[in-house]
């Protein structure tokens, strides 16, 4: 099958399901964890992955906190997840989608950048300081890494050890 036409048919899939769409589009962070470990580490580490922790037990369950603290809780992901930021992974995380930059994105991989972060780190929102895209990304940079290969089975004593795997770029605008 040509790469067009596998590339026309997932656009397809996407429109025909865009009526549909709704809770179950999430994958959830483990299931980038198998192919960007240091992103999901990154993730794990930072305040995005603890943001519904972060707010006093009243505010748990206020709708106006959980927009930002919670945007996938409907969807069993607690915190800011992955998807919270690059969109739902469900048409985007087969392996063979996401080697392909151009047809990753036509299926909903969003390349988040200083807009996506204002829609929650506002100026009304509560913190001690203002907001600075330029001084905070570093804080979460991640996806500067080649996605990790699958284990590659071990060869038997006798059998020609398989060809090396290529090393991969890493996808465009970091992801």
């Amino acid at each position: 099958m040509s790469r067009s036409l596998v590339r026309a048919l997932a656009v397809a899939a996407v429109l025909a399901s865009a009526a549909a769409r709704a809770a179950g589009d999430k994958v959830g962070p483990e299931t980038c964890r198998a192919c960007h470990p240091s992103a999901f580490d990154a993730w794990h580490a930072s305040p995005h992955a603890r943001a519904l922790e972060s707010l006093p037990e009243r505010s748990r369950k206020d709708p106006r906190c959980l927009s930002c603290h919670a945007p996938d809780l409907d969807d069993g992901l607690s915190g800011v997840s992955c998807e919270s930021c690059h969109g739902p992974g469900r048409m985007y995380a087969a392996r063979y989608v996401m080697r392909d930059p151009e047809l990753s994105r036509a299926v909903g991989l969003a390349d988040p950048g200083e807009k996506r972060c204002l829609a929650c780190h506002t100026d009304s929102t509560p913190s001690l300081e203002k907001f600075d895209y330029a001084r905070k990304l570093p804080l979460i940079a991640h996806g500067r890494e080649p996605a990790a290969e699958p284990p590659r089975p071990a060869h038997r004593q006798g059998e020609a050890k398989p060809p090396p795997v290529p090393a991969r770029p890493a996808h465009p605008a970091g992801r």
